[in-house]
């Protein structure tokens, strides 16, 4: 197992989750009004006095793959930030939701933009003539929606800019349990789906790579290209200090699994984990 720096790789870790906090059910608390209270004019310099802002933050130790198909874990840290106001809990996000903002809301559904980093490949991270895969920039957009207290469907599609140049996406469904901020366990599972040109760049051997390394020649085309997990646990030590755990894995299928890179020289399985420590803190 190689363990290597990935700097831009830190803020796929961290910058994701930041913005995965901020998907959930509404609130639905608001105080009931009854019909004979009389209603109280409000002067126009009269303001809204808002709830204080509370953040968690947590740092901690992460293992994961490099790309796509990668069998070597690299050491990164796990960065997730969260928000919240007032007594309001921090809304539930998964691992690899990405970094999404939600634009529009209508009852427990939500629909906004997003957007993950996907690693770089060196030529020579697995075989020396096979070519070098970009870092890319994945934009697109994401909707979800809770069905119950309890479990939240999600999908995205995502376009690669640079790098791999393809189009991905990720469908999702999410069984949560939480008591408030106190605790949260989160498993769910989770399909990819990729078009032609994702898949040749990270799975494919071209007839000038195949001269060079060795290996067949090989065109796999769109389709599922894994299989896998998400899960997340959240623990409050106290109301400040809390712990938190996370994993994902997947299994490559179909064209991805039965391409020559992934046989001879990578593997089919897919492990992300890390554990961080987190503190809270409010702002007014």
């Amino acid at each position: 197992m190689s363990y290597r720096a990935a700097g831009p790789l830190l803020l796929a870790a961290a910058v994701p989750v930041a913005a995965q906090e901020r998907a959930g059910p509404p609130d639905a608390r608001a105080p009931d009004v009854a019909a004979d209270q009389p209603l109280i004019p409000t002067k126009p310099e009269q303001r809204v006095r808002r709830e204080p802002l509370r953040i968690r933050a947590a740092l901690g130790p992460q293992l994961q793959p490099g790309f796509p198909g990668n069998d070597s874990l690299r050491l990164t840290p796990m960065l997730n930030l969260s928000r919240a106001r007032g007594d309001a809990p921090f809304r539930f996000g998964a691992p690899g939701d990405g970094n999404a903002i939600a634009l529009l809301r209508r009852g427990a559904a939500e629909f906004g933009p997003v957007m993950r980093l996907e690693g770089r490949r060196r030529a020579d991270d697995l075989l020396v003539g096979l070519p070098e895969v970009a870092r890319t920039v994945e934009l697109g957009g994401y909707a979800q929606t809770w069905t119950s207290d309890r479990l939240r469907w999600r999908g995205d599609v995502r376009k690669g800019l640079g790098g791999h140049g393809g189009w991905i996406s990720q469908l999702g469904l999410d069984y949560v349990r939480r008591d408030g901020d106190d605790w949260l366990v989160s498993l769910g599972p989770r399909v990819t789906l990729a078009d032609a040109r994702y898949q040749r760049a990270w799975f494919g051997v071209s007839p000038e790579a195949a001269a060079r390394t060795g290996l067949a020649t090989y065109s796999p085309g769109a389709g599922v290209q894994s299989l896998g997990a998400t899960s997340r646990v959240i623990y409050a030590l106290t109301p400040r200090w809390g712990v938190q755990a996370q994993a994902m894995y997947q299994r490559l299928v179909d064209d991805a699994a039965r391409s020559p890179v992934i046989r001879r020289v990578d593997s089919r399985d897919q492990l992300s984990a890390g554990i961080a420590l987190s503190y809270t803190f409010s702002i007014r």
